[in-house]
């Protein structure tokens, strides 16, 4: 062998032994103790909606120290102490998830093992693209109706099992049916006529005649029907089939309507040029027994003022006061409290664009959504769902469901 060529290569191989980097390992590095789950209550929670208490050893009184996974998805802690920290799960569904927690600072994360995350929502009756779906309503068995395109009704069974309740309506595309107090369905679809389906899915017919056009409507204790809709006022219906106008709502597109201690609710988009009145709000008219009319019109809640270019689609109210709006936002409902504060039902949970809400006879709160998604090439497609979700609270009255 060449013995300059040997000498060459020694030479570059020991040269490159200086290459190396400094060795990151530091002898004299401390860390903190390593985090222990000793247990955790409730046993079982709500999947993203719940708060769950991690108790334990060697947490840190600084929640942004520390970081709580869910089957590897991140959750929300809320507050911590050294025994003791508080998280919000991931939106994630099993009876075994894995929580993992880690403080920084230490090496190894505290494990705990099969705890039980369910759904605050779930689908409801396996609504797919192809169908359209608008109103919404529950009987006091609870079963669930669904207005959909192509002019019929389909009822839902709690097992979820879907029959046709109704086929070749007068109208399509119902935006409200709702149950009288002998259990027939009237519905609305936006223009002038109030329309009745007899007991038992059987046909329907003109009711009523109205002042103007009427999108969403309900029952107040004495079984009168108020509604509303682009007519820009609300019209009282008699069971006797007599209506009339009640109050008028110039300038206002009324998209639902909700009767609640005595008052007619409203909710609709304002078009005027008067600066003082909501873009989009709720209002307020009281129910006087023997008037011709309602009460002086009251504003409720600004919603332009806290969700600017969003607008309200449905009204609901709980038996507390509390006031559910279903919106285009990015919150999707907005629970408005008696004081008038407000805040967000279920953050993350809930997708924006609910068209139309019923409440069931329990916690369950019945939901018809649309929506527009992209397609692969780019276009949008507008598509339907079904959704129940457990307010963990009953609604308001209905006095058409008897």
């Amino acid at each position: 062998m060449n013995i300059l060529l040997v000498v060459t290569v020694v030479l570059f191989i020991s040269g490159c032994e200086n290459d190396y980097p400094d060795s990151i390992y530091n002898p004299d590095e401390t860390f903190k103790p390593n985090p222990v789950i000793t247990g955790i209550s409730p046993d079982s929670a709500f999947a993203g909606v719940d708060t769950l208490n991690i108790i334990g050893e060697n947490f840190s009184s600084n929640p942004a120290e520390i970081t709580v996974y869910f089957n590897g998805q991140l959750g929300e802690v809320v507050s911590a102490s050294p025994t003791l920290v508080r998280v919000i799960p991931a939106n994630i569904i099993g009876d075994s998830i894995k929580i993992q927690l880690n403080v920084k600072g230490a090496l190894d994360f505290a494990n705990y093992d099969k705890y039980k995350l369910e759904p605050i929502m779930i689908n409801y009756g396996l609504f797919d693209e192809f169908d359209n779906v608008y109103g919404i309503e529950c009987d006091k068995e609870e079963n669930v109706y669904i207005s959909l395109l192509g002019k019929k009704i389909e009822k839902i069974t709690q097992d979820l099992e879907r029959t046709d309740y109704v086929t070749n309506l007068l109208l399509d595309k119902t935006s409200q049916i709702m149950f009288g107090p002998e259990g027939e369905l009237y519905y609305l679809n936006g223009i002038r006529f109030l329309v009745k389906i007899d007991p038992n899915g059987g046909d329907d017919g003109l009711f009523a005649n109205l002042p103007g056009n009427a999108w969403d409507m309900d029952f107040d204790s004495n079984q009168d029907i108020y509604a509303g809709g682009s007519g820009q006022a609300v019209y009282k219906i008699t069971l006797d089939k007599q209506a009339s106008t009640v109050m008028e709502y110039p300038d206002v597109n009324i998209k639902a309507i909700r009767v609640f201690d005595n008052y007619v609710y409203v909710a609709g988009n304002y078009s005027g040029d008067d600066a003082n009145t909501p873009l989009v709000g709720v209002w307020r008219n009281q129910i006087i027994s023997g008037s011709e009319t309602l009460g002086a019109t009251e504003l409720v809640f600004d919603f332009d003022a806290n969700f600017p270019g969003f607008e309200i689609q449905s009204l609901e109210f709980a038996e507390d006061g509390d006031m559910y709006l279903g919106t285009t936002a990015p919150e999707a409902i907005i629970v408005v409290h008696p004081a008038g504060t407000f805040e967000t039902l279920y953050p993350g949970v809930l997708s924006p664009n609910i068209y139309a809400m019923v409440w069931g006879n329990g916690p369950f709160l019945y939901i018809t959504k649309r929506e527009l998604i992209k397609k692969d090439d780019g276009s949008e497609k507008e598509v339907s769902s079904v959704l129940r979700v457990n307010m963990r609270k009953k609604s308001a009255p209905y006095f058409g469901r008897q």
